[in-house]
């Protein structure tokens, strides 16, 4: 919730870059004379029309500016939306919980930050919308921290038991008939007789191997992946 809301509030800039940049190449391929004639339509946003007036008024009359200003404005938008995605979003759906707690309280903090800027212009008191996703990276932070101590700071981790061909072992009656003890299922006139237990096996089979550090991997139910607690979790 939190990255989406601050993918809405990144659009506002990723306009200004646009139309900055636009100006730019307008001039560069002569369409346009350098400082433009901001048209009434886009000076009509109440804030958005305002800080475009104010910048294009600061800068050189040079295309080469606006473009820099332009395709660097949004270079950095498309990073900060990935760098935010990468270490939250896509650590909390690949299980790796303890990363994404980390980034959590990162951008947390990164986002109250500007909020003190108020106390010395006035004019950046737009900045105080950054404690919405403050607020939830957080939270996020907080929530992270009860799952790591409920399940571990990698992933749920279910029986790393693995089967024929790689496939992990199915729980259930198969399962336990092929570790030696009795299946019991329920018939329509009720419990049906237990199937006589086989052998135990001579032994367990062990874990497979992470092919990077050679320690022994543990499977995901969840997730439904092998998880290696060092590699995939370098930050422990």
């Amino acid at each position: 919730m939190g990255w989406i809301i601050t993918l809405l509030l990144s659009v506002p800039w990723v306009l200004i870059s646009l139309v900055i940049g636009g100006f730019g190449l307008a001039a560069a391929l002569g369409y346009l004379i350098l400082p433009p004639n901001l048209p009434p339509a886009l000076l009509g946003f109440p804030a958005l029309g305002t800080f475009i007036a104010f910048v294009i008024f600061l800068l050189t009359p040079s295309y080469v500016v606006y473009l820099g200003l332009g395709v660097g404005g949004l270079i950095v938008a498309l990073i900060f939306l990935w760098a935010i995605y990468k270490g939250i979003v896509r650590s909390i759906s690949k299980g790796r919980y303890e990363k994404a707690r980390g980034a959590s309280l990162f951008w947390g903090i990164l986002f109250i930050i500007p909020v003190f800027f108020v106390l010395w212009n006035p004019v950046l008191s737009g900045t105080v919308v950054a404690l919405v996703p403050a607020l939830f990276f957080l939270l996020t932070y907080g929530r992270l921290g009860e799952v790591i101590a409920k399940y571990g700071p990698v992933s749920v981790m279910g029986e790393a038991v693995p089967g024929m061909g790689g496939v992990p072992a199915v729980p259930g009656p198969l399962g336990a008939m092929a570790m030696g003890g009795p299946v019991v299922g329920m018939g329509p006139g009720g419990p049906m007789p237990s199937m006589p237990s086989m052998p135990p096996m001579a032994g367990p089979p062990k874990n497979p191997q992470c092919p990077t550090c050679g320690k022994e991997l543990y499977y995901s139910a969840n997730h439904r992946r092998w998880y290696c607690q060092n590699c995939d979790n370098p930050g422990r």
